[in-house]
């Protein structure tokens, strides 16, 4: 498994160049990495799309994707 801190730095480089907010967060809604705490309100929908058929999903404000890691 990719240790948190290699998610860390991995998604603060994305923010810094995409200038956005991002998370990873596992399948049952717990941060795993963030670059801001404003993805509290977005856990309660990660369970649902984590057992969807979708590999990404926009729930309001939120755009999912799926990351495995085999």
């Amino acid at each position: 498994m990719i240790s948190n801190q290699v998610l860390q730095n991995t998604i603060e480089g994305i923010k810094d160049i995409s200038h956005l907010e991002l998370a990873v967060m596992d399948a049952d809604g717990r941060e795993v990495a963030v670059t801001a705490p404003v993805f509290a309100d977005a856990a309660p929908a990660i369970p649902g799309f984590a057992v969807s058929p979708a590999d990404s999903q926009s729930a309001g404000p939120y755009q999912f994707f799926k990351v495995m890691d085999d």
